[in-house]
């Protein structure tokens, strides 16, 4: 679902927002589409560009491509009620509810505590609900719920919560968890409670059974991990990546699914001959493109498609760098918008020089910008080869993803198709 996103060796531009580690997460997505925005580490023979004038050499496909339904994962949540701790938006009037099923032993959990925060705070219709699951690998897990809980009770459970997640690093490496409710208890001193009524409740497991209730529905949901995060009623996919900037992203997919996805991807309608031609238009000039139907079919069919229909309009040139590739395609300029499938095969394709045309298995694609691609062939679609405006891609902004710095992006107005 919205490509995997993979550890971060050398840096990499995703066609995601790169995942922070989580806890226990596991997924069953597809594999990470992802352009690497490194130069290749050179070889001691250099072979020299290949010409961008010259006709490209297909390789047609030894497996036809498809396209697979990808739709967005949903869940069975529990609606939010009176038992529930609150944050943000009044639940009466949120126009979403963020489900957050954590574990305050998880460093991930501890990490996007903040993030969280800042999401909510910056989209004042979401109603965050906080949840436990505390997994069963994490010693002290149970307690901090329990605490967080009795803390609750007195008033004070999202200071609990920020005091527990703050001191992880304190009261995880502590020998016991009788050690634990001392601290505990200098946490319930410090908040301002009722330090007998609080140190009562967890001698007496008063919310232990409140706590596992959350943990026995985390576990028939399916859960994959902590923290898991439920938009309405829509899991936020693991792939994306736990960030500011992935909920933001997912956030905004969600809210434009409807003018986004398909209800089914696009019948194969070209064959290996026909002749087709994309203009690209930007506001620096146009971009003529001659498609490689016999190189990708499935692929060229899909962009084909998603261009009649307009979904290109609008989407930035978010990743740009001399002698690789500028990468587009995205309507949601998320860096993280896709149609509602994904196609796959047809990654044969050899991107030797400038002025190419490569296709991500999310409908976005990118075009090469010289020699640094080549380290591309064979993971990607070739769909097509510039004929006319390389000189437009070379004043194309150049930026990178995540800069805070970078300057505004350029975009694509339209794409026409011609047929000959």
């Amino acid at each position: 679902m919205i490509a995997k996103t993979l550890q971060r060796l050398p840096p990499l531009v995703l066609v995601t927002i790169l995942l922070l580690t989580a806890c226990a997460r596991a997924t069953a997505t597809p594999e990470p589409t992802a352009v690497p925005t490194e130069p290749p580490i050179q070889a001691s023979v250099e072979l020299p560009p290949a010409d961008p004038s010259e006709p490209v050499v297909v390789t047609p496909p030894e497996v036809p491509g498809e396209c697979i339904d990808a739709p967005i994962p949903e869940v069975q949540v529990r609606e939010a009620d009176e038992t529930d701790w609150v944050k943000g938006a009044r639940l009466e009037e949120a126009t979403m509810v963020l489900y957050e099923y954590s574990d305050f032993q998880c460093p991930a959990c501890s990490a996007m505590a903040p993030v969280i925060d800042s999401f909510v705070d910056l989209n004042p219709g979401v109603a965050l609900v906080y949840r436990h699951f505390p997994l069963d690998y994490n010693p002290y897990a149970q307690i901090m719920a329990e605490a967080s809980e009795a803390a609750g009770a007195q008033g004070k459970f999202w200071e609990m919560h920020d005091l527990i997640f703050a001191g992880l690093l304190d009261w995880s490496s502590l020998d016991s968890e009788a050690m634990v409710r001392t601290l505990l208890s200098a946490y319930a001193e410090e908040l301002g409670l009722d330090v007998a009524q609080f140190d009562a409740a967890l001698e007496a497991g008063t919310y232990s059974a409140k706590v596992e209730r959350h943990y026995d529905e985390a576990r028939e949901m399916g859960l994959p991990g902590t923290p898991s995060l439920i938009f309405g009623n829509v899991l936020f996919p693991s792939d994306i990546g736990l960030s500011f900037e992935g909920l933001l992203a997912f956030y905004n997919i969600l809210d434009r699914q409807d003018e986004i996805f398909f209800p089914a991807p696009p019948e194969l309608t070209i064959s290996a001959e026909d002749d087709f031609t994309a203009v690209l238009k930007t506001a620096k000039g146009d971009v003529r493109i001659a498609l490689l139907p016999e190189s990708a079919p499935v692929h060229v069919n899909n962009f084909i498609f998603l261009a009649q229909e307009q979904w290109y309009n609008g989407s930035d040139f978010f990743f740009v760098r001399d002698d690789f590739v500028a990468v587009t395609g995205d309507p949601t300029n998320s860096t993280v918008g896709y149609p509602g499938y994904y196609c796959q095969g047809e990654t044969q394709g050899t991107f030797d020089r400038a002025g190419l045309v490569g296709m991500l298995s999310n409908g976005q694609f990118f075009l090469t910008l010289g020699a640094d691609a080549s380290q591309l062939s064979g993971q990607f679609a070739l769909i097509g080869q510039v004929i006319e405006g390389l000189e437009v891609l070379d004043t194309l902004t150049r930026r990178v993803v995540g800069d805070p710095a970078a300057p505004a992006a350029d975009s694509i107005q339209s794409i026409d198709i011609i047929q000959q």
